[in-house]
């Protein structure tokens, strides 16, 4: 039977109204996110059957984040409770030319307190089909490293499918403090999601400076890291920036045989935050339905990831028929180069 965990952290996010800035605003909106959280409530509305693994503080925010999990669909058993403090960010919306800013208020946040001992991982992946991480939670500090690292022995054992969102966040750490880290997760992945940016710098990975096209130089990277480290695919997404709440994303899949790519969608944005994210659990949906057919799964989410971009809040809370009368309707199919 199917069983999807996502390890992670889970925020109070809070958004002044009407695109306002932060010194302008007197009240805030307040919802929840967080990368690997948002990853279990999309796949969770395309149906399938998602765990969050992760700390909170046995307080009233502690509840309300659990709350939300359970309200989508989320089994939160694998939360366990302890330490005082939720993590919060602050978003700033941009808008027309003024870009977004993010505000992290979350040092010693719940889960930068979590322990392997709280865990019974034999219990959870024993039967587990998927397990979901990114690099954000790798910045979170030490104590979360451990876990995960002990996660990932056991996805090893148990022949569990990984998937790690690349998510370097330099408000959170420097390249040279991430790079070792990286380098220790990557060997237990099977999909990544990633850029040439992650690859060449974070993993060290050289690139061959004699290919002068730049989409041919990504792929024989790309190449290089798959060879490297056992990888099936890397997947990715290339946006342009027409304005804050302008843009447009291309996606592609590369691995050790196949290299493909999706036409561009431009579209206008209500709220960008998920949209990686949402990518990631189209990808994942796609990938269950049929681990060896790429194609669908990358125009699946990247039309995830651009619809998210309409909708207010951190998570994706479309179904999967939401995704496919867009696929059908606008026609965006996946194409060989």
């Amino acid at each position: 039977m199917e069983k999807i965990i996502t390890f992670g952290e889970i925020m109070l996010r809070l958004t002044p109204p009407e695109y306002n800035k932060i010194d302008q605003t007197n009240t805030f909106m307040a919802n929840y996110g967080g990368g690997e959280a948002n990853v279990a409530v999309s796949l969770s509305h395309f149906g399938h059957k998602t765990y969050f693994m992760s700390k909170l503080p046995p307080n009233i925010l502690g509840d309300a984040a659990i709350q939300h999990l359970r309200g989508y669909g989320v089994n939160t058993d694998y939360v366990v409770r302890g330490s005082t403090t939720l993590g919060i960010y602050f978003l700033e919306t941009g808008f027309g030319g003024r870009p977004s800013k993010v505000i992290y208020n979350r040092k010693h946040s719940a889960i930068t307190r979590i322990e392997k001992e709280e865990f019974n991982f034999e219990e959870i992946f024993s039967d587990a089909t998927w397990f979901h991480v990114s690099g954000i939670s790798l910045a979170l500090g030490e104590q979360v490293r451990e876990v995960l690292m002990e996660c990932l022995e056991y996805c090893q054992k148990y022949n569990v499918t990984v998937s790690f969102d690349f998510n370097y966040r330099s408000k959170l750490w420097t390249i040279e403090e991430a790079s070792e880290s990286y380098k220790n997760v990557i060997p237990y992945v099977d999909v990544v999601f990633s850029s040439y940016f992650d690859c060449n710098t974070i993993l060290g990975i050289e690139a061959n400076e004699s290919i002068k096209n730049l989409m041919e130089k990504r792929v024989d990277l790309f190449r290089k890291v798959i060879k490297k480290y056992d990888i099936k695919y890397i997947f990715g997404t290339d946006r342009i920036v027409y304005s804050a709440t302008e843009n447009s994303l291309a996606g592609y899949c590369i691995s050790e045989t196949i290299e493909k790519y999706t036409d561009p969608i431009r579209f206008n944005i209500y709220d960008r935050i998920g949209g990686g994210d949402a990518f990631a659990s189209g990808i994942i949906h796609g990938l269950i339905k049929d681990f060896d057919a790429p194609d669908y799964a990358l125009d699946f989410g990247l039309v995830t990831s651009v619809l998210k971009h309409t909708i207010y809040g951190d998570v994706c809370v479309l179904k999967c028929e939401d995704i496919l009368d867009y696929m059908q309707n606008a026609g965006n199919k996946g194409v060989d180069r």
